[in-house]
């Protein structure tokens, strides 16, 4: 029997739901509506925080214990029947895949709808009697909070004090990724005076929480979740790319690519406009002081230069072009030592690609200057002839030419007070010649290089638009003006340009419209394909291999940067003034594939050694000069000892011992720590630290002192799960401790990194 819903606040369902079914089978819908964190508080009638208890997963039955009372009084246990509702088999899976015992929840409900939180989700249930039964997932309530339940609790809690709270919430748009908690992270401003949903209002920067201390990780001191790059994450790098001492991040995976400016206590998402990238870098290749950033995405190359204050020209226009890509590695590289960046660039069609660095000192600002406006008119246009009528501009545009205009009127050039991305009026004549008339608008546009310009047009009534002598457009309407009524591409060439529009009108309103997209720029060559000069591209050293890394490094000490590339079991090529050649004998070889190698010193002899990681057992090569290299791994210690999963490293002294040691992403087992000893050997640290605790299931793994405390800190891109970063504790002590438990190869590991066979679990998280 339906029920209709008069006069009732049911929660999250008051603005849209339509009826109510009996408790046995709830009808149910989606809240479309964005709902606004007080408004939730102020319809719920209790709130409680939760714990698992007890998990029946094959019944999906979970049973909560209350911790605390946030409003109301809610019951001691409370228990909900997840069964497999909901519109997609997702949400209940999702829901099951979270449910652990000793899990947090934030329970909102006002006796007969509630809405629950878990982490990164929520999902509605009806009662019935002894339990909760689950009608459907929430993912639009995801616009309300994204994050911990712990957070959502503190928020809670400082809202009913009356006080005001920044959480972490996804943006609203495009309902696809809501539904699949996929959605960009934006903080908002929340309190129980805000029962309205307005981001322009509330909105306070892109990027999730703040960090959060934990407790139980020796080497760790808080944590903070990242944006999430997966499925296919790649890796991530640090750059101080905004220029205010504090290392920022950058996070890239196959699908998606995010810029995490460090804001100190938060780190704000930028966009940029591209989707994913399969290896990105740094460098300052326009000597202006500020690192730019080079991606190689699923379309190609892209370049990005700082144009400072977190902000990125894209400047891709500025590259070789090749007939077509497939971009799989890249980086920069000083490759003919004239200390000016090069890209070194794996393109798996045309093979590896070298582009010298011939940009000027500074990338000059090359943005179209749009001149001011001027008008001339008015013209006839009795009966809408005038459209048609070829008045004298149209032939010859002269600004300093006085023309005879309708009714014989001196018509001459007149400056024009037009705002662009607004509705102008044209009314500018005497009352009884602002009809049936015509006017022409003229503006100049400087351009230091070809490009183009696209621009957005509306006119009240007919229109034409000629640039440089050419007409491109003829739209002989009769309309209201408004914007976006017609759209062009303006192809600008090197100097000035002359755009000319006309427009007709009848009778009543005369105005016309115009906007261009400031962000587009004229980009000279940057940089100049030399790949077979310098014994690469198709035919040269690695035509015929397909890679997917790129690490640089001066191995044989003749100060030409040398490169290690990724493909086949690993090819080692040396730089010569001649161009690159392959290493004899280097003594490398490695499977290659999804493993990120890097360079470090760990002898101390000034060479650069070689750790690379492997999926069953990982290599470790010493620098024996000359490109040439040594497999050290049988006598390297702990290290030596086989474990799963391993894909990427980073060279860093972790604990203080005074030696760089190794830290190591793996899929399927915890991260790890290889402390280096005096005598070059490694022990397994990865207790001492704390890593041990958990699964991350990391990509790509990166170091930097972000809150510069003196400490280092880790930030890991991981799949399946969300990436994050670990502040580092500047007090840990150095010390031996035993070897940590093993773990099999193939782990089974629920959405956000918890098991669901025994192994580690997350450290505890405090706010």
């Amino acid at each position: 029997m339906n029920l209709p819903l008069r006069n009732r606040p049911i929660l999250a369902l008051a603005a849209l739901a339509l009826a109510l079914v009996c408790i046995a089978r709830p009808m149910f819908a989606y809240v479309e509506i964005p709902y606004t964190l007080g408004r939730v508080i102020q319809e719920a009638t209790q709130i409680a925080v939760l714990r698992v208890e007890k998990v029946d997963g094959e019944k999906n039955l979970i049973v909560f214990r209350k911790v605390q009372d946030l409003k109301g009084t809610a019951p001691d246990i409370v228990r909900h029947n997840i069964g497999r509702g909901g519109f997609h088999p997702r949400e209940w899976q999702t829901i099951m895949a979270w449910a652990q015992p000793g899990q947090t929840a934030v329970f909102f409900n006002n006796g007969g709808a509630s809405e629950t939180c878990i982490s990164n989700y929520w999902y509605q249930a009806y009662a019935g009697g002894e339990w909760w039964n689950m009608s459907h997932g929430e993912p639009y309530f995801l616009r309300t909070f994204a994050g911990r339940p712990e957070k959502l609790a503190g928020a809670v809690a400082a809202l009913l004090a009356g006080q005001e709270a920044v959480v972490p919430c996804m943006a609203d748009g495009d309902k696809n990724l809501l539904q699949t908690a996929g959605g960009r992270i934006q903080r908002m401003k929340a309190s129980l005076k805000i029962q309205d949903y307005d981001i322009k209002r509330d909105f306070v920067g892109w990027g999730g929480e703040e960090f959060r201390r934990i407790e139980g990780m020796p080497g760790f001191t808080h944590y903070s979740a990242l944006s999430r790059t997966d499925p296919d994450a790649v890796g991530v790098n640090s750059a101080d790319f905004d220029g205010d001492g504090k290392p920022d991040l950058c996070l890239f995976g196959s699908g998606r690519l995010t810029l995490l400016q460090n804001a100190g206590t938060a780190l704000n998402e930028l966009s940029l406009p591209v989707g994913g990238a399969r290896a990105t870098d740094w460098a300052d290749y326009n000597a202006d002081g500020q690192p730019d950033l080079l991606i190689a995405g699923t379309s190609g190359l892209r370049l990005f230069t700082n144009r400072g204050s977190g902000k990125f020209a894209d400047d891709s226009a500025g590259l070789p072009q090749e007939p077509y890509y497939n971009a799989t590695a890249v980086a920069f590289i000083n490759a003919d030592a004239d200390n000016r960046p090069d890209i070194l660039f794996a393109n798996g069609f045309l093979g590896l690609r070298l582009y010298k660095n011939v940009s000027a000192a500074a990338v000059e600002d090359g943005t179209p200057k749009l001149g001011a406006w001027q008008y001339l008119g008015p013209f006839d246009n009795a009966g809408g002839k005038g459209f048609d009528t070829v008045y004298p501009p149209e032939t010859s545009l002269n600004l300093t030419q006085e023309y005879a205009g309708k009714n014989n009127v001196r018509a001459v050039w007149k400056a024009g007070a037009f705002t662009d991305k607004a509705v102008n009026s044209l009314a500018l004549f005497p009352a009884d010649q602002n009809s049936d008339s015509v006017v022409y608008l003229y503006r100049s546009i400087d351009c230091p290089g070809a490009t183009d310009l696209p621009v957005s047009l509306g006119s009240d009534d007919g229109l034409a638009v000629w640039l440089n002598g050419q007409k491109l457009l003829s739209e002989n309407v009769s309309r209201a003006c408004t914007p976006d009524q017609t759209r062009l591409v303006l192809k600008l060439k090197p100097g000035r340009n002359h755009l000319l529009l006309k427009v007709c009108q009848g009778s009543g309103e005369w105005a016309f419209y115009f906007a261009a997209d400031e962000s587009q720029r004229a980009v000279p060559p940057l940089f100049a394909d030399v790949s077979a000069a310098a014994g690469l591209g198709l035919n040269g050293l690695g035509g015929n291999l397909k890679g997917d890394h790129l690490a640089i490094a001066d191995v044989n000490a003749d100060g030409r940067p040398d490169f290690l590339y990724s493909a086949g079991s690993g090819l080692l090529a040396l730089n010569t003034p001649q161009g690159f050649v392959p290493a004899a004998n280097s003594g490398l070889q490695y499977q290659c594939g999804r493993v990120t190698p890097v360079f470090g010193d760990f002898s101390g002899d000034g060479a650069p050694d070689l750790f690379i990681p492997q999926p069953g057992g990982c290599k470790l090569y010493k620098n024996a000069g000359q490109g040439k290299f040594s497999d050290v791994t049988a006598r390297s210690g702990e290290l030596a000892q086989p474990f799963t999963g391993a894909t990427s490293a980073v060279w860093v002294d972790l604990d203080h011992s005074g030696q760089p040691g190794l830290l190591i992403g793996c899929l399927y087992g915890s991260n790890r720590y290889y402390r280096c000893r005096p005598d070059n050997t490694f022990i397994n640290a990865t207790r001492d630290v704390g890593l041990h605790q958990r699964v991350f299931n990391t990509r790509g793994v990166a170091v930097a002192d972000l809150n510069r405390d003196g400490a280092v800190d880790v930030v890991f891109n991981n799949e399946g799960q969300e990436s994050c970063v670990l502040l580092g504790n500047a007090t840990i002590k150095v010390g031996r401790s035993p070897e940590p438990a093993k773990t099999t190869a193939r782990v089974a590991r629920a959405p956000g990194g918890r098991s669901v066979d025994g192994q580690p679990r997350a450290p505890r998280v405090v706010q």
